[in-house]
């Protein structure tokens, strides 16, 4: 029922404040305001530790703190060499963004196979000297050299892969125009950081001949959650973002980029033999990585898990085993090209 005191002609007029009228102040409770603050302090706090926690921990991730820098300068090793009546030369490579590169280059000939020994992380060229010797005494050239930022060389950070893929490129190039060494004979033998290295170096140039991997890490990601974890027993909650920020200031202080460190995801694109080995004792990169590797190769390959072997010291434990594997797997790859002659004798009857 409608009010008859309403006239429905008749325009309804709204009243307004004036304009420049102070307006009612809203009221926010106490508690609520209280909790803003909380809040803000809370998120800042947050920030302030995520910070102060994820620049030292990208510090030990990029500018880890290096081993063995006393047997490089030792006379001893340089000594050890020559007594075993090995030849070697100290030489400079310059890498591709000018950055130089400090190594031992052990000659067998020109016409002899190349071999390029890559060490591990914290590590220098000592670290491989025992690989580097049984292969040089197999008839290979051998070089292992200082990788960035490590013993003699220069740089001042590590990225795993990222950059010290295209300074194993500069090397071989290197030795292609001044040691004259035969580039369709080339292998690459790496442990732990190396390792991975070797593995994406192949993923990369389809010329490579073989590759020795020990303990390589199938992505860096990976390996560092599962250092991290370890090292500070964070639960996920909690560790997630600290390895978010971490990854991003590594990211930033090493201007390269973490998730592109990743052997795993370039498997399959490595078209030479692979021959993986990883010790069962391994406490630092878990047997896992390994097996995954091994899981996306396309190619030929092979895994040895080597029982009771520490992480990179299957060469130690098992020193005669490992170096008749390592010799004999580089001589059937390394070979030189059949005579197209041979080829057709073979497949053509006379």
């Amino acid at each position: 029922m409608s009010d008859p005191l309403i006239d429905k002609d008749k325009p309804v007029k709204v009243e307004r404040p004036l304009k420049g009228a102070p307006r009612m102040p809203i009221r926010v409770p106490n508690w609520l305001r209280l909790a803003g603050y909380v809040a803000l302090g809370a998120a800042g706090s947050l920030t302030l530790a995520l910070g102060a926690a994820s620049y030292p921990l990208s510090g030990l991730l990029i500018r880890p703190r290096l081993k063995r820098l006393s047997q490089l300068k030792s006379p001893h090793i340089r000594h050890l060499i020559r007594r075993s009546g090995l030849l070697f030369e100290d030489i400079t490579i310059p890498s591709f963004d000018g950055t130089r590169l400090y190594g031992w280059w052990m000659s067998a000939g020109p016409n002899a196979p190349t071999v390029v020994v890559l060490h591990g992380v914290k590590k220098n060229r000592t670290d491989v000297l025992r690989a580097a010797m049984v292969l040089r005494r197999a008839g290979n050239n051998v070089l292992l050299f200082d990788g960035r930022a490590h013993g003699n060389s220069e740089g001042r950070f590590v990225t795993y892969g990222f950059f010290e893929r295209r300074d194993v490129e500069s090397a071989i190039e290197w030795l292609v125009n001044e040691r004259q060494i035969d580039r369709n004979r080339v292998g690459l033998a790496g442990e732990s950081m190396g390792a991975a290295i070797a593995l994406q170096v192949a993923a990369h140039n389809p010329w490579i001949r073989a590759v020795w991997a020990d303990s390589p890490f199938a992505s860096l990601r990976r390996v560092a959650e599962e250092f991290v974890r370890r090292a500070t027993g964070l639960p996920g909650a909690v560790l997630n973002p600290v390895m978010w920020t971490t990854i991003q200031v590594a990211n930033y202080r090493g201007s390269f980029d973490v998730r592109m460190v990743d052997p795993l995801a370039l498997a399959a694109q490595i078209t030479c033999p692979v021959y993986l080995v990883h010790g069962t004792a391994d406490e630092i990169i878990d047997v896992a990585h390994s097996e995954v590797i091994h899981s996306a190769l396309s190619g030929e390959k092979e895994i040895w898990f080597v029982k009771g072997a520490r992480h990179a010291r299957s060469i130690r434990h098992s020193r005669n085993d490992y170096s008749e594997r390592l010799t004999r797997f580089f001589e059937q790859r390394l070979r030189p090209p059949e005579p197209l002659d041979s080829q057709l004798d073979r497949v053509i009857p006379a």
